[in-house]
């Protein structure tokens, strides 16, 4: 497997250049944690284990053998998108800990969620099936990593155009 890290060209449309950096950084970070190599490991032993919990089932589970198929789809397809959003708030750290600026990282993020003209706040449920956390959620782990003060905070998503109570 290569390294490789994938950035669109109208960045510059919607970051400044020290949001690119966060940006760039947060990729670069997922390339040296080698999270695609990992997170490839965990879809091979979330299904084998899955598979092998199936062929192990007795004759006796017959009458629950639709809920067991049931939950042997969705369970690892929650596994693996829950192991995706760990790799996520683990790429924005050694991005916050690189460029040493949690509000530019804010920002950075504030303005691509905008530009994606998407709704800031989902369902839990929704969340289950996300590979990247929501908005919300990653934005406070921000603030929180980088001491940003709630008042603060308030501030950069209302300059972003998001209303603070959507995050």
């Amino acid at each position: 497997m290569r390294d490789a890290i994938g950035l669109t060209d109208n960045l510059g449309k919607y970051l400044t250049k020290a949001q690119k950096g966060y940006v760039i950084a947060h990729e670069l970070a997922h390339v040296r944690l080698k999270h695609s190599r990992k997170h490839l490991l965990l879809v091979m032993a979330i299904f084998s284990i899955t598979t092998l919990l199936l062929f192990s089932l007795p004759k006796q589970a017959s009458p629950v053998r639709p809920v067991i198929e049931v939950l042997a789809i969705f369970g690892p397809l929650v596994a693996l998108y829950y192991g995706s959003r760990r790799f996520e708030y683990c790429a924005d750290r050694h991005a916050v800990d690189f460029t040493g600026d949690a509000e530019i990282a804010i920002q950075a993020l504030a303005n691509l969620e905008r530009s994606r003209e998407l709704p800031v706040t989902h369902t839990r449920l929704m969340e289950w099936f996300m590979t990247h956390p929501t908005f919300e959620h990653r934005v406070d782990a921000i603030a929180k990593l980088g001491c940003v003060p709630a008042d603060r905070l308030t501030v950069l998503l209302e300059q972003a155009g998001i209303p603070a109570s959507a995050a």
